[in-house]
């Protein structure tokens, strides 16, 4: 794949549908001089739904309900690896969960029940063994390659088990209805603002990295649900 391919697949769907080609013609033209300018016009795009063409209808919203979800299960694994003492940050984080999570009309509970067997079988059985091994008695005190290849299943395993499940909450929002502007905006500023809090308190343990990119989040989740107008 060409450069310029690959920075247009950086640019939200709906600005791809309606300007890909355009926006892709006129980087190939410009050259690598161009690079710099158009990966930070996707970010600002993403930053600012306002400004997406709506090609059908909900797809905006659609599109930051599973953003929203892509954030929260990052920020869910950046959480794991600084511990932070649990605070008001994490029921903040859950109560934008819930007003973004997707409800699939009723006519179709068969087929989210199908596809959740399809889309969790793999990490429920990765959890599973994970806990059954946690719990075995056989790697209490493991050191050297025994303790870094244990470390490196175990993110693995988390990691899998996060894309996973945000896998499945894109389909459930693609078969059910978009959640309105007003719910989901709610849910990305409670979200932002638990993630600004948990980063608060990362940086105040010492994980100035996690805290550093748990920061970012939260602004890139507290712009854009102010930034969600008439959608």
């Amino acid at each position: 794949m060409s450069a310029p391919a690959l920075i247009v697949a950086l640019y939200p769907p709906a600005v791809r549908e309606r300007w890909g080609d355009e926006i892709g013609r006129e980087i190939a033209e410009r050259g690598a001089r161009s690079w710099p300018d158009a990966i930070g016009g996707a970010a600002r795009l993403w930053l600012h739904p306002s400004d997406w063409p709506e090609t059908a209808a909900g797809q905006t919203r659609r599109v930051l309900a599973v953003a929203l979800f892509a954030v929260t299960g990052t920020d869910a694994l950046l959480l794991r690896a600084a511990e932070p003492a649990t605070g008001r940050w994490l029921g903040l984080i859950l109560a934008g969960a819930l007003l973004a999570a997707p409800r699939p009309p009723s006519r179709a509970l068969r087929a989210v029940a199908a596809a959740a067997i399809r889309t969790l079988a793999a990490p429920a059985t990765a959890g599973l063994a994970l806990l059954l091994l946690a719990n075995s008695g056989l790697v209490d005190h493991p050191a050297g390659p025994a303790r870094v290849l244990l470390v490196a299943a175990y993110w693995a395993a988390l990691t899998f088990i996060t894309l996973r499940v945000w896998a499945l909450t894109a389909r459930i929002v693609r078969m059910g209805t978009a959640p309105s502007r007003r719910r989901l905006r709610a849910a990305l500023l409670l979200v932002g603002a638990g993630t600004a809090l948990a980063a608060g308190q990362s940086l105040l343990g010492g994980a100035l990295l996690i805290a550093a990119a748990l920061l970012l989040s939260a602004v890139a989740a507290l712009h854009a649900g102010q930034d969600l107008h008439g959608r």
